[in-house]
Parts: structure tokens; C-alpha cells; sequence
């Protein structure tokens, strides 16, 4: 009978460690991290994590990692804009390659990235971040989807798509799956990220979604419908926040709120001060390597950025609650 009680025991404290060992990989594994009850949290955002010649520039990119590292409280994920390697015919070794550094510092599972025209492989990008959800769009695999992080809804979007005239769009198949994103009522927030500007300042002006002023009036009109916290991109290295409103209406479509839609496009790339249109931009450009961090209470999110020095650049807040902008 007693050899019995211990075996039962055992037995017990056997399915117990089993559970809590089951518990922690999934917690590493990223498995329901998408599903944070707090509506306080932290989170990051750079992009254009590639070099000028190399796939990655690995100095700064280590050296602002180490910074978010240092952080305090740690951020829940990491938002990259894309352009995280240089590209080419050596994609899949570059982003293994990218991997392998950002791994030293955070589980790859930590970082939402968007896909960039550096990229520019839908299946390798899809084959290399598999903790991102399933495919959301038919044909997109994992390079536009959505998830849900406490009181925020988060979009990425794939920009590496072409009109007939070579111009990059949103294309009508994304653009109906975005409006049915928006549209999921119960969120205090919407952070959409993508990767070529809609309103771009210098380096990429005219040859960005502005080479399509209709289709990129559509799409803005989309975000601003629905009121979205703030738009992250990339593409044009350096950091600027511009704040789009009626100013910009255009095509018939008029813009009722302030949106400021956020460059962060430094965080290793060759930095690019050409300056086209410097209409509503609130701060910078700055040409040097840069992160984001974006702490979320509530209906406020207060947003600072720094460069690899962690010197302040910028800071600003969006209040939902008063539909204000502050900063």
C-alpha cells in the first residue's frame, strides 16, 4: 500500500514538472504570446537592419539591440520595418545570418517583421519566420497578417507589390483583407506597419506607394477611416515623423484625423539626408541609426526614440481617449 501512495506520488510530481516544463517552452516558443490580458505594455520598432555592401550591418545592429536590451521594463516584441538584410540571390543565407545575430539577444519568436523590396521573396521570407501567423491573404504567405496584443491590434503589410507602370500599391486583394482588420471592433489601438512610405520625404519620393497618388489616397483613406494609433515604415534611411491630415486630402478623398505616419528606417542601412517635401513633418529627417520604443497604457501611447548613443531624438504621445497628439 505504500509502495503504492509513493508511486501515485511520483507519478504526480512527474506530470507536474512535465506541465510546467511544457508550459515554459511555450512561453519561449512565443505560443500564445499574442494574447497579453494588460493594456500596459512595451514594445519596440526599428527597420533597414542592412548593410551597404554586407547583408547585415551587424555593428550598429548589435549595438542597438544591446541598448533595447538594457531597457527597462523589456519590451514584449520587436516591430521591424523590413530591409533587414541586403537580398539577392543569397537571401535564405542572409536572413539565416540575421537571424543568428538578433537570436543572441531575443528569441526569434520576439520579432514581427514586415517584408521590404530587399526581401523580395515572399516564400523565403514565409519559410524563414515561421513562429509568424499562418497566411492570412491568399498567396501572401506570411509576409501580411495580423495579431493581437493586449488592447492593440497589430498589421503588417506587404508594400513589394507592383501596379502595371512599376509602381509600388497596396494591391486591391490586401487592401479588402486590411479593411476587414480595421474593422474587428473592441481595441484601443491599430499600429500598421509596412514597408515602402505613403508619404515619403526625400530618399525614395515619387518611387514609393506616392508613385500611385490614387491608389495610395485610397489606401491612407483606409487607415484614417478607421482612426489607426500610428503608421510604421521604412525604406527612406533615416527617422521622420510626419503628421498626415486633411492637408493631404487628395483624389476625393478627405482625411478627418492626424495620423503621423513614422519613418524608421536606420537601423543599419546607409543613411540618406535628401529632402523632396518636409510638408507636415513634425521632427527630423535624421539621418542616423535609431530604435522606437512605444509604451502602451490604456489609450495612450507615448513613443521615444534614440539613437545608437541613446540620445533622445524625439518624443510624443498619442491619446486616443482625446483623439490628441501631443510632442
Amino acid at each position: 500500500m505504500l509502495m503504492k501512495t509513493a508511486r501515485g506520488k511520483l507519478k504526480w510530481i512527474g506530470i507536474s514538472c512535465g506541465l510546467v516544463m511544457l508550459f515554459a517552452c511555450a512561453q519561449w516558443m512565443g505560443i500564445g504570446k499574442t494574447k497579453a490580458t494588460s493594456n500596459s505594455f512595451r514594445f519596440v520598432v526599428m527597420g533597414d537592419t542592412r548593410g551597404s555592401s554586407d547583408s547585415v550591418n551587424e555593428k550598429t545592429l548589435r549595438k542597438l539591440l544591446k541598448n533595447v536590451k538594457e531597457l527597462s521594463p523589456q519590451p514584449s516584441f520587436i516591430l521591424v520595418t523590413g530591409d533587414m538584410v541586403q537580398g539577392g540571390s543569397d537571401l535564405k543565407k542572409e536572413l539565416d545570418e540575421w537571424k543568428d545575430i538578433v537570436d543572441d539577444y531575443y528569441p526569434l519568436s520576439m520579432y514581427y517583421p514586415a517584408m521590404g523590396n530587399h526581401e523580395d521573396d515572399p516564400e523565403a521570407f514565409s519559410k524563414a519566420f515561421p513562429h509568424l501567423p499562418n497566411e492570412q491573404v491568399k498567396g501572401y504567405g506570411r509576409t501580411a497578417y495580423s495579431f493581437d496584443y493586449g488592447n492593440a491590434r497589430f498589421i503588417a503589410l506587404n508594400t513589394d507589390h507592383e501596379d502595371k507602370k512599376g509602381n509600388y500599391v497596396v494591391d486591391e486583394q490586401q487592401s479588402a483583407w486590411l479593411k476587414q482588420q480595421l474593422s474587428v471592433k473592441g481595441r484601443d489601438h491599430t499600429f500598421v506597419m509596412f514597408h515602402v512610405p505613403a508619404y515619403p520625404v526625400g530618399g525614395h519620393y515619387g518611387r514609393s506607394l506616392d508613385g500611385n497618388k490614387k491608389q495610395r489616397d485610397a489606401f491612407w483613406h483606409l487607415l484614417d477611416e478607421h482612426n489607426v494609433t500610428a503608421a510604421f515604415v521604412g525604406h527612406e534611411h533615416n527617422y521622420n515623423r510626419r503628421l498626415i491630415n486633411s492637408d493631404f486630402d487628395a483624389n476625393g478623398y478627405h482625411f478627418t484625423h492626424g495620423i503621423y505616419q513614422l519613418t524608421l528606417g536606420a537601423a543599419g542601412s546607409p543613411y540618406s539626408k535628401v529632402v523632396e517635401d518636409k510638408k507636415n513633418v513634425v521632427k527630423g529627417p535624421k539621418a542616423t541609426s535609431h530604435y522606437m520604443t512605444v509604451d502602451v497604457n490604456g489609450k495612450k501611447a507615448v513613443c521615444n526614440v534614440y539613437d545608437k548613443d541613446d540620445n533622445l531624438l524625439d518624443s510624443f504621445t498619442v491619446d486616443k481617449e482625446s483623439a490628441g497628439l501631443a510632442g
